[in-house]
């Protein structure tokens, strides 16, 4: 049965809010787990206490955290967050119980970070609008390679990696003057392979493209936000479908800002206008919504939602800018390995 907990169980006026969707009667799907600021976010702590301090606004607030989170990008119990005001890259080691920051100096230093992505060796690849360019790191924050250069693009905004390929899929959302509204190919290595896409309303054609996602057959999702759709290529990049629609209804699209793909191709979309997170199927059928705007800072409620992911145990990881965190859902009886 679904659950709610108020937020302040001494005052009866606190907004109740719940940790799992959808609400009853219908089954259970959808858990909060925790939410993701600061070291302190790692401590072991019930959920009641997580959701008691979230209530309260008790969020260690004396510790660095997040400052504008942007993206995230999660694998194996390692989530990595995007920080575009810091210029830097935070990391989660769920594993270790450790927060640290990547690309605040050396080679690897970071301008304006903004998507992420990573691969099956927890390599971390970093987008920066500033730099025009990806920056590599390795799981632990050491700098690898750079991936394009400015001269390249017009706007870096995203980028992906396919799990088999290794292939590096980085997304130029181009801009008003700009006709490079397209994601370029590179090997692992740095080696151009080709160009996806160009400005324009028809298939396979973008309009200011906002994030990118793959799936384990390698097929590639746009989140094709000026066109209010997801465009859906194969891992040879020819157009195979594309869904969605500007709208106020639920199901629809109004001002998406990030998208991901589990294992069952299921696909995760934040949107800025809903303030929430809603999942499709492939085929774009709407499944379920989670989250709404409130004005409280508590699990579910948003201002800003950005930046999605979904890890290989079936965890979703959202970010919300304004609210700074990332709030940790788990999906129930999740088999998409």
């Amino acid at each position: 049965m679904s659950l709610l907990i108020g937020g302040c169980s001494t005052s009866p006026t606190k907004q109740t809010y719940q940790i799992f969707w959808p609400s009853d009667p219908e089954n259970a799907r959808i858990k909060y787990e925790v939410t993701l600021r600061n070291q302190a976010s790692l401590n072991e702590v019930s959920i009641e206490k997580r959701l008691r301090n979230a209530a309260l606004g008790e969020a260690s607030s004396n510790q660095q955290g997040l400052i504008k989170p942007y993206d995230v990008v999660a694998l194996k119990g390692l989530v990595a967050v995007s920080d575009s005001l810091l210029g830097t890259v935070h990391v989660f080691d769920i594993t270790r119980k450790k927060m640290f920051a990547i690309g605040w100096r050396g080679k690897g230093q970071l301008k304006k970070p903004v998507g992420l992505g990573m691969d099956a060796q927890q390599n971390i690849y970093v987008a920066d609008a500033a730099l025009g360019m990806v920056v590599k790191f390795d799981p632990r924050g050491h700098f690898l390679s750079k991936i394009g250069n400015k001269s390249e693009f017009s706007r870096v905004i995203d980028v992906a990696v396919g799990p088999q390929t290794q292939r590096v899929y980085v997304l130029d959302r181009g801009g008003i003057d700009s006709s490079k509204h397209q994601i370029s190919v590179f090997t692992n290595d740095g080696d151009f392979i080709r160009t996806i896409g160009n400005r324009g309303h028809g298939d396979g054609e973008f309009n200011h493209p906002i994030q990118i996602a793959i799936d384990k057959q390698e097929q590639l999702y746009v989140l094709d936000a000026g066109n209010f759709r997801v465009q859906v290529f194969d891992n040879n990049g020819q157009f195979l479908f594309n869904w969605g629609r500007l709208g106020k209804a639920l199901g629809n699209l109004a001002r998406p800002r990030g998208i991901a793909v589990d294992g069952l191709s299921r696909v995760y979309i934040s949107d800025a206008a809903f303030q929430n997170f809603q999942i499709f199927t492939k085929a774009g059928e709407l499944l379920i919504n989670v989250g709404s705007g409130g004005g409280e800072d508590l699990p579910g409620q948003y201002l800003l939602p950005a930046g999605i992911a979904v890890d290989e145990s079936g965890k979703i990881f959202l970010v919300d800018q304004i609210r700074r965190k990332v709030d940790v859902f788990s999906l129930l009886d999740y088999d998409g390995k």
